[in-house]
C-alpha cells in the first residue's frame, strides 16, 4: 500500500487518530514567518515526540521537510502541533497494516 499525504494542516490538529505508520512530512512556509513545528505519536500534544520540536527557516524558500527511509509506527494515530503563521504541513502516513 502506498502512503498518503495528508490535507496541508495550517494549524495544530489531528492527522490521522487510531494506530498508524507515519513516513515523513513536507513543510511550506511563506518566506518570512520561521513555523515550529512538532510531530506527536497521539491525537494532541501528550504524546511521544516522533519528530522532534524544531523551527524552520522560512527564508530558505521551497519545501523543507523529512522523508522517512522507513515507516515509523505510531499506536495512538498522529498529532502535528503548529506555532507560527502562514505555514502548510502535509505529513505521509499508512494506516496501521498487518505483517509490516
Amino acid at each position: 500500500m502506498i502512503p498518503l499525504f495528508s490535507t496541508p494542516l495550517t494549524a495544530s490538529g489531528i492527522v490521522f487518530s487510531g494506530p498508524v505508520y507515519f513516513g515523513g512530512f513536507l513543510l511550506g512556509t511563506d518566506g518570512v514567518n520561521d513555523p515550529t513545528i512538532t510531530i506527536y505519536d497521539g491525537t494532541d500534544n501528550t504524546g511521544l515526540k516522533i519528530v522532534p520540536t524544531n523551527t524552520y527557516d522560512a527564508s530558505a524558500l521551497g519545501l523543507n521537510g523529512a522523508q522517512e527511509g522507513s515507516l515509523v509506527k505510531c499506536n495512538s494515530g498522529i498529532y502535528v502541533e503548529i506555532t507560527g503563521s502562514n505555514v502548510e504541513i502535509a505529513v505521509r502516513y499508512r494506516p496501521n497494516m498487518v505483517n509490516v
